[in-house]
């Protein structure tokens, strides 16, 4: 555990003990060093436009756009050496594989030709002081038991414990924030895969095993699973105490599941993309929130659209964003019903109000910063973004339209996914990157009352 001052046991429960990996220090080391190009600051080599918005939003998801990318060993690459790598990550990921998120607009020779010829052996200058105003606080990180796990979402129970869930490891991990301990949580599911969690008004958790193709759920004694025959990306649970799924990689129909507090599931049809439908790869669904009114909102990632569905009619609509591959990720809903989008590859905050049907487009300050998730303080009305480029989580008030930003002191925090403490305000983060080539952590962010 590490504190930054900045200027501006229930059932099933194990403590996790043990050595860290050998390797660590150096990975430490690399995180530590604030003096290297930040991935923004890569990316802001690149040019501008639709071309840079697809590459974005199909290279930089899983891990940064860095240093380690654009000069591995310390070299730039050369034009084969960047196809050797596009190559290998359609491999992975391409549209025809079994985890399609990089879409058919990425090719071994165009890409490749792009970025070589945009970098052109070029590197960033080292970071400037930031002009945007700083938010006073602490940052305390706190490492992963695992630091090739992937913290991919977490929530804070109403005791103030925070709930991460261990993708990679298989388990749930509960964190003090008092001791900064961390416990494991075992699931009885083979390779279980966590990857989405929610907490309902019973305290009981929800979460999404993606593997497995399952949701369950845990009330501190007891685990039961649910089977919904698919691959989901997020969970949301209503106010009536269901909990609903997104099938990541459907596409023709794509699926939302509704599991209800009796175990029962029932499945849902979205309407369909009108281009990416019947295409490989497809829309990606993405985000799930549920709404105060009852709807559910889901957001698109490579559909570049939000969509929403009222379960008491089957009411299904559709809102295409301005901006064409914005990459829309996880958003959040105010309490006015207001959607705060972040606009992932487009670099923009955007408002969008369901009652007009308008969007409004919000340029964060500082370029090319990857916005990957938003969460709004419901008490206060603060919009927290958490980034994927920057290192940097900013705040932005809806009412003077300002922000400001709190520097993270790991280089290398892709920040996938934010939680607000109502008690203290405080801003839980959890980020890694997959590959994970730096340790994944958990931040908190404990914001200091102005004088």
């Amino acid at each position: 555990m590490r504190t930054y001052l900045l200027a501006g046991a229930a059932a099933g429960l194990v403590a996790v003990t043990g050595p860290a990996p050998a390797d660590r220090d150096l990975a430490d080391s690399f995180a530590a060093d604030t003096t290297r190009p930040t991935s923004s600051a890569w990316l802001g080599l690149l040019p501008d436009g639709e071309t840079k918005r697809r590459f974005i939003l199909d290279c930089t998801g899983c891990h940064q756009f860095d240093t380690r990318m654009a000069m591995p060993q310390g070299k730039p690459r050369t034009r084969s050496e960047w196809a050797a790598a596009v190559t290998r990550m359609l491999g992975y990921a391409g549209p025809t594989t079994g985890f399609p998120v990089i879409s058919a607009a990425q090719s071994p020779d165009s890409t490749a030709a792009w970025v070589h010829t945009a970098l052109a052996a070029r590197t960033p200058s080292r970071p400037a002081a930031s002009r945007v105003p700083r938010r006073p606080g602490t940052v305390t990180e706190f490492d992963m038991p695992v630091p090739t796990d992937l913290p991919h979402d977490l929530a804070v129970e109403r005791s103030g414990r925070v709930i991460v869930t261990g993708m990679f490891s298989h388990v749930m991990l509960a964190l003090d924030p008092a001791s900064g301990a961390i416990e494991r949580v075992e699931i009885p599911v083979e390779k279980a895969n966590p990857r989405a969690i929610e907490i309902d008004s019973a305290g009981r958790w929800w979460v999404v095993l993606g593997g497995p193709g399952q949701v369950a759920r845990f009330d501190g004694l007891r685990w039961d699973t649910f089977e919904v025959g698919m691959y989901a990306h997020s969970i949301a649970v209503d106010r009536a105490g269901a909990a609903w799924v997104n099938g990541h990689f459907t596409r023709s129909p794509e699926l939302v599941a509704e599991v209800a507090p009796s175990g029962s599931v029932r499945k849902v049809e979205l309407p369909p993309h009108p281009t990416m439908a019947a295409v490989p790869g497809g829309p990606i669904p993405y985000e799930l929130r549920a709404g105060a009114d009852g709807r559910i909102w889901m957001s698109e990632l490579q559909g570049n659209r939000i969509v929403s569905l009222d379960p008491r009619t089957g009411a299904t609509a559709a809102y295409t964003l301005p901006t064409s591959y914005s990459g829309p990720r996880r958003f959040d809903i105010d309490a006015r019903g207001i959607l705060w989008i972040p606009a992932y590859s487009a670099g923009l905050l955007v408002r969008f109000d369901p009652m007009t049907r308008e969007f409004r487009e919000i340029p964060l300050p500082i370029r090319d910063a990857l916005p990957y998730v938003v969460r709004v303080d419901q008490q206060t009305g603060t919009v927290w973004i958490g980034t994927g480029g920057a290192d940097e989580l900013l705040a932005y008030e809806p009412a003077s339209g300002r922000f400001e930003a709190v520097q993270l002191p790991s280089r290398g925090a892709l920040v996938r996914h934010l939680a607000i403490d109502p008690r203290t305000r405080d801003v839980w983060l959890a980020y890694g990157e997959s590959p994970g080539k730096l340790p994944a952590r958990i931040a908190r962010f404990s914001p200091r009352s102005r004088p």
